[in-house]
């Protein structure tokens, strides 16, 4: 293990959680729902569930509620606070499993030595063309729509306040001037949650994704952090980020979970 307390990492992965402007928001002791604007893929989310209770009990509860939107469906994430038997319940009421991740966290300061890549450059998203390059990789990687420059533009004011602040922002990486990858970073509660890193493919395999990691580890720790906490698919960035120190805690999943009866 990393030396970090489980019950820490367990908390950090139930505080982070993404709640959009316009939510709606039912928040127990027991469960965590959010109603998302519709402008969403999965509008939907049961964001983490924590109960002494059976899990059948608590799941009945929540899905009643979770009808009450009227929508179809909810995305269920299964976090490492659930309780016995929760993915098991879930089966049983016709859940899909949607994705895995490993919940990883590691202590700050780390040493983290970022490749030696020649004609490396991170810079934080702080101006309009940094924000340009950092969406069009975002959409490259992920898809969507490119933003108009009045939102790219509240980004950068954004993103110069939080890094000035040391609460992180968004970095691009360049190689010889090209804009190739992307990462984002935020510090809540002295935790760097390390979130939506990509290289563009033609470039991966170089280390750029795990530059980006240590350039954030190392902001992070200069700025008060002493844990690095993100979820890295078991396939893909798992890996990379065990090899680079990180300590796999347990997994999270996430399950679509048809409401109607």
């Amino acid at each position: 293990m990393s030396g970090l307390d489980l019950a820490a990492v367990t908390a950090a992965n139930d505080g982070w959680v993404l709640e959009p402007d316009g939510s709606e928001v039912v928040e127990t002791a027991e469960y965590r729902l959010v109603r998302f604007p519709e402008a969403f893929p999965d509008p939907l989310q049961l964001q983490w569930v924590r109960s002494t209770r059976p899990a059948e009990a608590v799941l009945a509860d929540v899905v009643a509620r979770a009808a009450a939107f009227g929508l179809p469906e909810a995305y269920v994430y299964a976090k490492l606070s659930a309780p016995d038997g929760f993915d098991d319940a879930l089966l049983r009421r016709g859940a899909q499993l949607v994705d895995t991740c490993d919940v990883l966290a590691l202590a700050l300061p780390a040493d983290l030595a970022a490749p030696d890549l020649s004609g490396l450059d991170v810079r934080w998203r702080t101006t309009l063309a940094t924000a340009r390059d950092a969406n069009t990789i975002g959409i490259a990687a992920f898809g969507g729509e490119p933003a108009s420059d009045e939102v790219l533009t509240g980004r950068v004011a954004a993103d110069r306040d939080t890094v000035a602040a040391g609460t992180g922002g968004v970095a691009v990486a360049y190689l010889d001037g090209t804009p190739v990858a992307v990462a984002g970073l935020e510090i809540v509660d002295r935790v760097a949650r390390l979130w939506g890193g990509t290289v563009l493919p033609e470039y991966r395999g170089r280390g750029l994704y795990r530059a980006l990691v240590a350039h954030r580890a190392a902001y992070a720790a200069r700025h008060g952090a002493t844990m690095a906490f993100t979820q890295g698919r078991i396939s893909t960035s798992s890996p990379i980020l065990q090899r680079l120190g990180f300590t796999a805690y347990g997994q999270e999943r996430c399950y679509r979970l048809p409401l109607a009866s």
